[in-house]
């Protein structure tokens, strides 16, 4: 005889989105489910932004943290002011929904010589190495890449 399967348990509701910064992590006491009831979705870690600010006007930055910190939003920024200098930028290849090419190539339209972009990546290949350098960019880092190799590099390039 074939028995029905066990009732489903009811939706979790909606995930709430928690002000940045500080994260909060919450301590939930461990409630063990009965053997036929579903594991529960695990709920993203607080830390994770949702929103990578990246922006070089100091005015247009603040306004926007200010917005959304006050709207509780997760995220991170990343300041651009680079007024005489020549930052490294250490840019991945392979970025979620784009390629560090397009990164590369959009720094060298909008902000001429303004950024040494150092690629990283697991394509270490010669074909693929020449690709990033003849792109523009300074080096290519290969991973897994050495902690001390890459700091040397970058002591190098930095100059300090």
């Amino acid at each position: 005889m074939v028995q029905p399967p066990p009732p489903r348990a009811p939706p979790l509701p909606p995930a709430t989105v928690k002000p940045s910064p500080p994260p909060v992590v919450e301590q939930r006491p461990v409630v063990e489910s009965p053997p036929t009831a579903p594991s529960p979705v695990p709920e993203a870690a607080p830390t994770v932004p949702e929103i990578i600010l990246v922006e070089d006007d100091p005015a247009l930055a603040d306004l926007l943290e200010y917005g959304l910190r006050a709207r509780g939003y997760r995220f991170l920024s990343l300041a651009l002011e680079v007024a005489g200098t020549r930052p490294v930028v250490l840019l991945d290849v392979d970025l979620p929904g784009l390629d560090g090419y397009s990164v590369l190539d959009a720094l060298e339209r909008g902000r001429p010589g303004a950024f040494r972009v150092v690629f990283t990546t697991v394509h270490g290949g010669e074909a693929e190495q020449l690709r990033g350098l003849e792109a523009g960019a300074l080096d290519y880092l290969v991973k897994p890449i050495s902690l001390r190799v890459a700091l040397e590099k970058i002591r190098r390039w930095v100059g300090r």
